[in-house]
């Protein structure tokens, strides 16, 4: 049974906590999508055992099981194996249309005005980013140069630690960590910036990232890709959509 139609048939042999759970997740069945349970209790207001008291009342062993089959009865409602090529291409640009408008719900206008400020008011600016990630670190980078605003944007951990070595007060570090994992260094090479006055700013779309703490402010994506049964959503296509809307910030300071 689809798991929604089990939250609505269950509601009546929920405790008060419980459903304030399930009626949360009926109202707006998104924030399951990526949300731990730790999460997901902040937002509904209700506490971990009560969101696994609430699974295993629909028959779940517990939350990441009824997170795996909710998410999955999702993607079935909005990508069915059965449809005309033209519904399918359909579903695919409804999906990352969902996911692009999620962006202003997790970044603010105010996080927006503070990042574009500081592209435009720095007097060195460089991007990092590696693997995967250095795409989005050279679209920004190519994008600004097209704007006149000089950057350097690298790949390689040894100039980023020489970038950590020698920007100072007034430079600004933006680091592009989707899975916020990054190594030893680029936390190590983030603090040695703080300290000398750098402002460093950090791209990621994991909410939980070791990296969070090491950036002066950082700014989480929805994550496509993160939950199972949508892997195969690419991430960079949300990363490009954040870029192009913070490109439109930075240049209404030119006008």
């Amino acid at each position: 049974m689809n798991p929604i139609d089990e939250l609505r048939r269950a509601l009546p042999t929920l405790t008060k906590s419980e459903s304030k759970v399930a009626g949360q997740i009926l109202k707006d069945p998104n924030i399951m999508l990526g949300n731990s349970i730790t999460n997901l209790a902040k937002v509904t207001g209700a506490s971990n055992s009560a969101i696994i008291r609430m699974c295993q009342k629909l028959g779940y062993d517990g939350f990441a099981e009824f997170r795996f089959s909710f998410n999955r009865a999702m993607m079935a409602a909005e990508s069915p194996s059965v449809g005309t090529p033209d519904d399918d291409s359909r579903r695919l640009l409804e999906t990352y249309s969902r996911y692009m408008n999620m962006i202003p719900q997790r970044v603010s206008i105010d996080q927006f005005d503070r990042l574009a400020g500081a592209i435009v008011g720095a007097k060195r600016l460089v991007i990092w980013g590696c693997n995967r990630t250095f795409q989005s670190a050279m679209q920004l980078s190519h994008r600004l140069t097209r704007l006149g605003i000089f950057n350097k944007p690298t790949n390689d951990v040894i100039v980023m630690s020489d970038d950590a070595a020698i920007l100072e007060k007034g430079d600004v570090c933006i680091v592009f960590s989707m899975q916020g994992r990054g190594n030893a260094r680029y936390s190590e090479d983030m603090d040695l910036m703080r300290e000398r006055g750098v402002d460093v700013h950090l791209v990621t779309m994991d909410r939980h990232s070791c990296m969070l703490s090491h950036a002066d402010t950082a700014y989480v994506l929805p994550w496509i890709s993160h939950d199972d049964s949508i892997n195969f959503f690419e991430d960079q296509i949300i990363v490009y959509m954040f870029i192009e809307m913070l490109l439109l910030n930075v240049s209404k300071r030119f006008e």
